[in-house]
């Protein structure tokens, strides 16, 4: 059926358009794909196979056969992949990345199963999804790239996708545009057309509405607008123009908007970032119809009660910093919750984050002795930041060491007599320490894998100087005074490239000197 819909989308584009028919490639046989499926590593699926079966992509001077993306040839498929590829061990998780619907997509920047069949030159594609999240089809085809934080399923196939582009083509839903003598084309009539979306539309259209916690039937949209108070009439149209586009928004950010009532957050099931920081929020019970989120900051409002939280399935990062929370147990069942900040809180019980084995990212203050056990118990557990631990004794900070294995570990309002307690962190890679005292810093040069050490404001270290003897150590942030003491110690090149605190001019050229 796909050499079907290839050929009526060239017939119907072809008075108006009859260089995407001239520029597409003849087929590659199965020689050609094969090849190129033992190279990335796959079984290509059937449609993509009866795809390139009929054209091997098109010339790079063609208007872009996938609404202006360019059809990519087999050889330029894996050229793009291999680039991707190489780039995924250390940047497969950079970035903020989301999957619309919520649990389809895998969430990250690279994935060597997404597979690309078109580009549009800038490093983004449309390709297949061989290895979706939870929820997704093996096959669908997504958009993913250097600049699609968003991540649509558009087709549960590639087949499903050129029907859409064939009834798109047949209503007359694109636009054919020439500059210079070029000509191109692309999706819809107006600016306000959005390929993507309409096409998760086309292709979804069968699945269920987001469920709500509440079985009533919603206020039409214009009738909930005009309820509201005018406040929040300016607020949403300020944040977005329409109501539509604001109950539909991926992301909201409403930080320091004196915001009391929350109520009209309930009708926003799509949102998947929300920041509420630094309002005078007490009631989230409006949060509980949010089931796409993913993450939430609540900094610094007097939220005492998590409960309306329990249910949100996608819910991954959470921020209570300077609330008034007393309990984290409504978090405990939350499958995917691998950020947390409680740091200023008033929580007192630690218990509940044994049940967190999902956490990455911990930050707490003021922790008890019995918080180690269920710290300790978190095996998953990568970036730890621990402000006025007053209470742990060396022997606590040697059990955390010796159970966790840290990347990162921030430490605050805190005294060392020596740092002997964390030599066991042999993954340790990056130490940030604040306002904290420490006699002896010496064991900190024998860690294997350490590469950055932040010393900020506050910090009163004896014998700074043992440091020199790290042999991993890459990086260096401390007072002009630490700087002068350690820049020509270290056998190996270490960039110094933060001072913390002021300098006067003079020592300001010393320092730029020095990295230059």
């Amino acid at each position: 059926m796909i050499g079907t819909w290839l050929e009526e989308i060239k017939s119907i584009l072809r008075p108006e358009l009859n260089s995407l028919e001239e520029s597409l490639k003849a087929s590659a046989g199965d020689e050609e794909i094969e090849q190129a499926e033992h190279t990335i590593g796959v079984s290509f699926p059937d449609d993509l196979k009866e795809l390139y079966h009929i054209h091997n992509g098109e010339s790079r001077s063609g208007p872009g056969f996938f609404f202006g993306l360019q059809f990519l040839s087999l050889e330029e498929m894996i050229s793009e992949w291999k680039i991707w590829s190489e780039l995924e061990p250390e940047y497969q998780t950079m970035g903020d990345h989301y999957s619309i619907p919520s649990g389809w997509i895998k969430e990250q920047y690279i994935n060597r199963n997404w597979i690309p069949f078109c580009h549009d030159g800038g490093g983004n594609h449309l390709g297949i999804d061989l290895a979706p999240a939870e929820h997704g089809v093996v096959g669908q085809v997504i958009n993913f790239g250097r600049d699609e934080e968003m991540k649509y399923v558009i087709a549960r196939s590639l087949g499903e996708f050129i029907h859409f582009m064939r009834d798109t083509v047949r209503h007359g839903n694109y636009t054919v545009e020439e500059d210079d003598g070029f000509k191109y084309w692309m999706y819809g009539r107006n600016e306000q057309s959005r390929m993507l979306k309409d096409a998760q539309a086309y292709a979804l259209a069968d699945l269920p509405k987001t469920n709500t916690p509440s079985d009533e039937p919603e206020m039409p949209l214009q009738e909930w607008f005009q309820q509201l108070d005018q406040d929040w009439q300016e607020r949403i149209i300020n944040k977005s123009n329409t109501v539509e586009e604001f109950i539909h928004a991926h992301q909201i950010f409403l930080i320091r908007e004196q915001l009391t009532d929350i109520t009209p957050l309930e009708r926003c099931h799509e949102v998947r970032e929300l920041i509420l920081s630094v309002n005078e929020i007490q009631d989230i019970r409006p949060l509980a119809n949010c089931r796409e989120l993913k993450k939430l900051y609540l900094v610094r409002n007097p939220i005492r009660d998590l409960t309306p939280l329990r249910g949100l399935p996608y819910l991954q990062i959470v921020n209570l910093e300077g609330t008034l929370i007393e309990d984290l147990d409504p978090l405990a069942t939350l499958p995917h919750l691998c950020n947390l900040d409680c740091t200023d809180t008033r929580i007192q019980d630690y218990a509940p984050l044994a049940k967190m084995q999902q956490l990455t990212t911990l930050a707490l203050s003021s922790p008890s002795r019995e918080a180690i056990e269920a710290l300790s118990s978190i095996s998953g557990l990568r970036e730890l930041k621990v402000c006025s631990p007053g209470a742990w004794t060396a022997e606590d900070w040697q059990q955390i060491s010796q159970s966790l294995s840290l990347r990162k570990l921030h430490i605050e309002d805190a005294y060392f007599a020596d740092m002997s307690c964390l030599q066991a962190c042999e993954q340790l890679e990056m130490l940030t320490i604040h306002d904290t005292r420490i006699s002896d810093i010496s064991a900190i040069a024998d860690l294997p894998n350490l590469k950055q050490l932040e010393l900020n404001s506050g910090c009163q270290i004896s014998n700074i100087e043992t440091i020199s003897k790290s042999v991993s150590l890459e990086q260096f942030s401390g007072s002009f005074a630490q700087f002068q003491l350690l820049k020509n110690s270290f056998a190996q090149y270490v960039k110094f490239h933060k001072i913390v605190g002021e300098m006067t001019d003079e020592e300001e050229e010393i320092w730029h000197s020095h990295i230059r």
